[in-house]
């Protein structure tokens, strides 16, 4: 089965849901790119499971989620700035 890039990100109010929503990206083994934002390689099954898993997590409470599956050629294309400035 064919895997993909995966980015996940999520917007959740509740600091136990939103916690919970980070622990269960990183068992499924992708890597926090930013606050609220994990990206890994998963193919159609586990990007499928996870999605449900992250849906009852956040069961009838407030929140959203995007799961964005990326194939290689547009992973080639993408472009990514990560610049710290010094403190003076």
């Amino acid at each position: 089965m064919e895997e993909h890039t995966v980015y996940i990100f999520y917007d959740i109010e509740n600091d136990g849901i939103r916690n919970k929503i980070a622990e269960k990206c990183k068992d499924y083994g992708l890597e926090r790119i930013q606050f609220s934002g994990f990206s890994g390689v998963l193919n159609r099954n586990k990007r499928e499971e996870l999605f449900l898993k992250l849906s009852s997590l956040i069961g009838n409470k407030s929140g959203k989620v995007l799961m964005l599956p990326i194939c290689e050629r547009d992973m080639r294309l993408r472009k990514e700035l990560m610049q710290e400035v010094a403190d003076d």
